[in-house]
């Protein structure tokens, strides 16, 4: 197929979409099935020939290529060659040795270590109680709400007896357990 061919068969597809886009009547499954189901055939070697001329104009040769990586090489050899002169530059700058003036806090004595010591061991322990009476707290919590609960369940049954001996008076005598409790 000549790609002149494509591009005409492609107009008339699009052609007929925008004529049934167009009428007022949606278009049937039958219509689109046709315009889908057109059969396209596609000579590659024929439709490369065609476009490669207006492919190739836009694309570097490798000359031009070879150009740009030396000069892009070029530029990054002289970065990198200013960015150590600016390291090495900075580093004899620092000095090798400081003189300190004053008290030094850290490790530096047994006395310093022992100090921050007892700080971590207190914050430690304390951290430690905090957590424990929380945890006190917490239980005692859950305690309290199981015995909300288990009262919830006594007074509802109790209440259902009640009402069983009210409704039932002959059965009164069942229940004399319940009556001597309350």
């Amino acid at each position: 197929m000549n790609p002149q061919d494509l591009f005409d068969d492609i107009k008339a597809i699009k052609a007929q979409l925008e004529a049934l886009s167009q009428r007022p009547a949606p278009a049937t499954a039958k219509q689109l099935e046709q315009i889908n189901n057109r059969v396209i055939t596609l000579d590659a070697r024929g439709f490369a020939e065609h476009v490669l001329p207006d492919l190739k104009e836009g694309l570097p040769n490798t000359i031009a290529i070879e150009k740009a990586a030396d000069e892009a090489a070029n530029r990054i050899t002289q970065t990198a060659d200013k960015a150590a002169k600016s390291i090495g530059q900075a580093a004899e700058r620092i000095p090798r040795q400081v003189r300190v003036t004053g008290d030094i806090y850290g490790f530096t004595t047994f006395y310093a270590a022992l100090a921050y010591g007892m700080v971590l061991v207190t914050v430690v322990f304390g951290a430690w109680l905090i957590c424990n009476h929380y945890k006190e707290q917490a239980q005692e919590s859950v305690i309290y709400q199981q015995a909300q609960e288990v009262i919830l369940e006594r007074n509802y049954y109790y209440n259902q007896i009640q009402n069983y001996k009210r409704n039932n008076p002959t059965y009164t005598k069942l229940f004399p357990v319940y009556d001597k409790r309350f």
